[in-house]
């Protein structure tokens, strides 16, 4: 048995990547960061995310024409809400979350220490879809906690305990459990 529907309630059935945390910075140099999980790799070096039009991460990527994807593990999980909130520009969420900045590889806009890995890009198109913009951006430089680094210079996502939206935007995280090879 099988349950059908038609229109836009099937893209529940859909999940999402890992949750990642995107810092930008606001035109007074207060740095920002959002949640996010919709987001796809489009070539060996470019990313593109589906971000709100009317949030700070749009302004701030627009410009100042770079983002930076931090990767979270499980051990600040409970910080993801306070990200999250909708806080003044004149505020950091990182600051309200007490989360450390780490300086930017190749780029003015911080990360975030305490995260597993970092990943820095340059801003290079917009497509608006809906309410939201489709941002592109190219890989520029980045960091990585090397003891989370597997044998193939990419991240361990068991040990970096990367988690991903199970319920969004109800706050339920899922881990990766089980690897099955094909």
């Amino acid at each position: 048995m099988y349950k059908q529907v038609k229109g836009s309630g099937a893209m529940g059935y859909l999940s999402t990547r890992p949750t990642m945390i995107i810092t930008t910075l606001h035109e007074s140099g207060v740095v920002n960061a959002g949640v996010f999980g919709a987001y796809t790799n489009l070539s060996p070096t470019q990313v593109g995310i589906a971000v709100g039009r009317s949030s700070h991460t749009y302004a701030n990527m627009k410009r100042s024409g770079e983002f930076v994807i931090n990767v979270p593990g499980a051990d600040i999980v409970r910080t993801i809400r306070i990200l999250a909130d909708d806080i003044p520009p004149d505020r950091s969420e990182v600051d309200e979350a007490g989360l450390t900045l780490k300086d930017g590889v190749t780029l003015k806009t911080p990360s975030i220490a305490e995260c597993a890995a970092a990943v820095e890009f340059k801003f290079e198109k917009e497509v608006p879809v809906g309410h939201h913009s489709f941002m592109i951006g190219t890989v520029v430089g980045g960091w990585i906690r090397q003891e989370l680094l597997d044998a193939d210079g990419k991240i361990d996502i068991f040990k970096a305990r990367v988690f991903k939206d199970f319920k969004y935007p109800r706050p339920l995280y899922v881990l990766p459990g089980e690897v099955v090879e094909g």
